[in-house]
């Protein structure tokens, strides 16, 4: 019990004397350093006795480094040396003379200042406090990150920005927009610069560095030349920036943030006695407190750590005057013994303070710490939103606070542009009152619906219509843009609806929504006239001087053909075989049976008579030679003919539109599908491109409605390029119309906005709300099928009996028609034959021509008999009256005819 009394007894005893040996510090200060930041450090160093130092502000009232060095000398001298010197002067990126004698003389260094000198590495007895700014800038980088800007302005003061945010400019995406760079006047007029930025560059987010006391100048020189702030945002990168108070700036809309290493007023400044009523403690005062802290804290870890602290205690080496000396020498003798340990201890020691956690690395420099993150709110406070942590590079929110741009007052009216056209914006004067109505309109009046009902947000909203219908391009060497785009870029707009495409282009100058739409380009053609069906199109393989040089050729080689067998002995043959010595010889070959054996042989029928005699064969191998060669041309030209017949103005897609020279093809102008065209790498849209643009009279349009007109009035011989939602529109409306091939691209509709608009998120989140419940669906069924339709037309699939390959009747009716009529004539022929021979054979039996004609009748219609009497029956006497002579002549005469041309024709053998 004894031992463990004697020792706790020597323990306070050493902790006593660890607190009554008080080192000696001090504080440089000048008129470059704030006065709150000496204040504290008096405030703290007079505090009390219970702290490890002692010390005393040294006020100088030079500014450069050399006769800074001269000054500190009497300072330090006399037995009045300090073993370590709070700096909160600016570095300049150097170790001026101050420092260097400090490290020269083992004299702890505890620069405040933002910038580390370039010798940090070497000067180890100089520790930052304030944090290295390439950890800083990377901060900024990330919340750039986080913020999802795709290019900003870089406002700056000095060339020291560069420095500082160094991280911001190498992580820049070199695919993004280059950072746009302007230098800040502090003391002149800025309105020019701002101006240029807004009006011409059209940026929106901006980066910010400057010195603290100019920032509510800037912002004031902004709201005098930019009416819609509420579209711009502001990075703030001075540390200090929170402290600022915009509350007279109220027209500043703008989303402003800032990142802070100490948080607004912490009530332990009241312990140290400073007023914070008034103002708010800036960075600098506030890293000198935890110098100060940090400083103690260390000294008593290096006492307590000491091996010969207890033989000694109550003992400290007289620190070196901060003086100039002669030889290197003289700094290595005169350097305090102790100043080794006391950097040790102070690289060593972590703590607590305004600034967070305070720790060095082995350089020197700050490391793990956090930066709080936060936003200017609508009553012009900034508003603790998150923190960034140094070992993560990470931003973590921990509080919602809704944007300042999103503020607006009762009178707030939203203005959304949008242009005339079908279905989409259409204005009605028919009551003497202007009402617009359309898809765009009901789209709007939906989102806003919801945003009302899902997040109890009541906005007002008008709609205009822009001038000369325009989309919006880029005027030429330029930056302003005309109609929708120009409209959103000056803020004459907040919102635009209508059939507007997203494209890279705009999406560069302005923001869109979650795309309401989905479509692509496609080719509105109209269905040709039908044309009237040539029921005789079988003759087409074969011309008509072919056909006419056919039938002519036919009739002479028939009676060539005739000529040849009756002169030729061969076809003179025995009528009966068994009589080898007949009186006459039989010849079958009549002009009849020769022009049947030619028919015969063109149609590829055939014959049951054939030729015997070498000349007569020879004129029928060559016609059959030559039926050959014609008949197999007209399969094969019938086959061709009725393939390209059948569509043989048909066109299919796009490559075969630009295959082709008879139908003309355009677009408008200037609109996406015509950028998608002019900017295009591929073969087919090149040459579609090259043939459009070269085009005369143009083929181009100004708007949608026009090129409608154009293809409805040209007869199948023009087509138009479109977005497929607007091709469905015509389609429901004329039923002439199709569009014709797939789709050449995916692209979307969507509303526009100018970049960083305060309703983005509302206008998304109630798109996407009204694509899950069916209402977009709906909408684009009222106003594509139901609202001023009274056509109705039914969707043509173009399935016709055609697309499977097979004739159809009104091209083949033609054959029906011939094969009619021949068997007409056939069967007039019949009956004149059935005639003529009724009148042999009342002739020949002497019989009425009556009875004969009713006898053949009834013999002829019975299918089942099969055979006839050779003569009728009588039902008679001959008659016996005597013609008269008259009668008598002209039979003789009739029968002379008809025995001429039987004998020339032989009709009555027929084989």
């Amino acid at each position: 019990m004894i031992a463990i009394l004697l020792l706790f007894l020597m323990n306070y005893r050493i902790t006593d004397a660890a607190v009554s040996t008080r080192y000696p510090i001090g504080g440089l200060f000048n008129k470059q350093s704030l006065p709150t930041s000496a204040q504290a450090f008096e405030n703290i160093v007079n505090s009390g006795t219970t702290r490890a130092y002692h010390g005393r502000a040294m006020y100088l009232q030079v500014v450069d480094s050399y006769s800074t060095a001269l000054e500190l000398c009497p300072y330090t001298s006399d037995n009045k040396g300090i073993v370590a010197l709070i700096d909160p002067r600016p570095t300049i990126g150097i170790c001026d003379t101050t420092c260097l004698l400090c490290n020269r003389l083992n004299i702890s260094h505890l620069a405040l200042s933002w910038e580390p000198p370039d010798t940090l590495n070497e000067n180890s007895y100089t520790l930052m406090y304030h944090p290295p700014p390439e950890l800083i800038s990377k901060a900024y980088a990330t919340l750039i990150k986080k913020l999802q800007w795709d290019k900003f302005t870089f406002f700056y003061e000095d060339d020291g920005s560069f420095t500082r945010l160094q991280e911001v400019i190498n992580t820049w995406p070199y695919k993004n927009e280059p950072i746009l760079y302007r230098k800040l006047d502090p003391e002149g007029d800025n309105r020019e610069i701002f101006k240029n930025v807004f009006k011409v560059e059209h940026m929106s987010y901006h980066v910010m560095d400057c010195a603290v006391e100019n920032v509510r100048k800037y912002m004031e020189e902004i709201i005098q030349v930019e009416n819609s702030t509420q579209y711009q945002s502001f990075i703030l990168t001075n540390l200090d920036a929170y402290t600022v108070n915009l509350e007279d700036v109220p027209d500043l809309m703008a989303n402003v943030t800032t990142m802070h290493l100490t948080t607004p007023n912490d009530i332990k400044w009241k312990d140290m006695d400073m007023n914070t009523a008034n103002c708010s403690i800036r960075l600098e005062t506030a890293l000198a407190a935890d110098a100060l802290s940090h400083l103690d804290k260390a000294i008593r870890s290096m006492q307590l750590e000491s091996e010969d602290y207890p033989r000694r205690y109550g003992q400290v080496d007289d620190p070196p005057p901060l003086c100039f000396m002669n030889t290197k020498a003289d700094y290595e003798a005169s350097a305090w013994p102790s100043g080794n340990a006391l950097r040790e201890a102070l690289t060593k020691t972590s703590a607590k303070g305004f600034t967070g956690n305070i720790e060095f690395d082995e350089n020197g420099k700050r490391t793990n710490f956090v930066l709080h993150y936060s936003k200017l709110s609508n009553e012009s406070q900034f508003i603790y939103v998150g923190y960034w942590d140094s070992k993560t590079d990470i931003i973590t929110d921990e509080k919602d606070v809704t944007d300042r741009s999103a503020a607006r007052t009762s009178k707030s009216v939203i203005r959304v542009v949008s242009r005339k056209g079908k279905p989409y914006f259409d204005i009605d004067n028919s009551n003497g009152t202007t009402v617009y109505r359309g898809y765009a309109v009901d789209l709007i009046d939906a989102i806003f619906k919801y945003i009302r009902e899902e997040h109890h947000q009541e906005f007002k909203y008008e709609f205009y219509r822009v001038a000369e219908d325009k989309y919006g391009n880029q005027v030429e060497g330029i930056k302003k843009w005309d109609g929708i785009v120009g409209d959103l870029l000056e803020h004459n707009a907040e919102l635009a609806v209508c059939d507007f495409t997203i494209t890279s282009d705009r999406l560069a100058v302005v923001d869109f929504s979650t795309p309401f739409m989905s479509l692509g380009i496609s080719m509105l053609f109209k269905e040709p006239d039908p044309e009237i069906p040539d029921m005789f199109s079988f003759l087409s393989p074969l011309s008509l001087d072919v056909w006419l040089y056919l039938g002519t050729t036919y009739i002479i080689v028939s009676f060539v053909l005739l000529l040849c067998a009756r002169m030729s002995q061969g076809d003179w043959v025995n009528p009966h075989p068994c009589n080898q010595n007949p009186e006459n010889l039989q010849n079958i070959w009549s002009l009849y049976n020769c022009m049947w054996l030619t028919m015969g042989s063109i149609m590829t029928q055939g014959c049951d008579i054939l030729p015997r005699a070498a000349g007569s064969r020879w004129v029928t191998g060559m016609w059959w030679f030559f039926a050959l060669i014609v008949t197999a041309s007209y399969t094969a030209n019938m086959s061709t003919f009725l393939r390209n017949n059948r569509r043989s103005t048909e066109i299919t897609d796009i490559k075969d539109l630009s295959e082709q020279n008879k139908i003309a093809y355009g677009a408008v102008t200037n609109a996406s599908t015509y950028k998608f065209f002019e900017t295009s790498n591929d073969t087919i849209y090149k040459k579609i491109w090259s043939t459009m643009n070269s085009a005369k009279p143009t083929v181009f349009t100004r708007n949608n409605e026009e090129g409608l007109n154009r293809v409805l009035k040209s007869k199948g011989k023009y087509a138009f390029f479109m977005e497929s939602t607007a091709i469905e529109y015509y389609m429901q409306r004329f039923c002439e119309l199709k569009m014709v091939g797939n789709k050449l691209d995916s692209k979307d509709y969507g509303i526009a906005m100018p970049k960083n608009s305060p309703f983005k998120s509302l206008i998304d989140s109630a798109i996407l709300g009204l694509q899950e419940s069916g209402e977009l669906l709906a909408l684009k069924r009222k106003w594509w099928e139901e609202e001023d339709n009274d056509a109705h037309c039914e969707e043509n699939t173009e399935s016709d009996e055609d697309d499977d390959g097979s004739l159809q009747m009104k091209n083949t009716s033609g054959i029906f028609l011939v094969l009619g009529v021949g068997g007409v004539i056939g069967l007039i022929v019949a009956v004149i034959d059935f005639m003529l021979h009724a009148r042999k054979i009342c002739v020949k039996e002497r019989i009425t021509y009556k009875e004969a004609l009713l006898s053949e009748w009834r013999v002829s219609l019975n299918p089942r008999e099969l055979h006839k009497p050779a003569a009728p029956p009588r039902s008679a006497a001959p008659s016996t009256a005597t013609p008269s002579p008259l009668r008598d002549r002209s039979q003789s005469r009739a029968v002379s005819v008809l025995r001429a041309a039987t004998s020339f024709i032989n009709f009555d053998e027929i084989y």
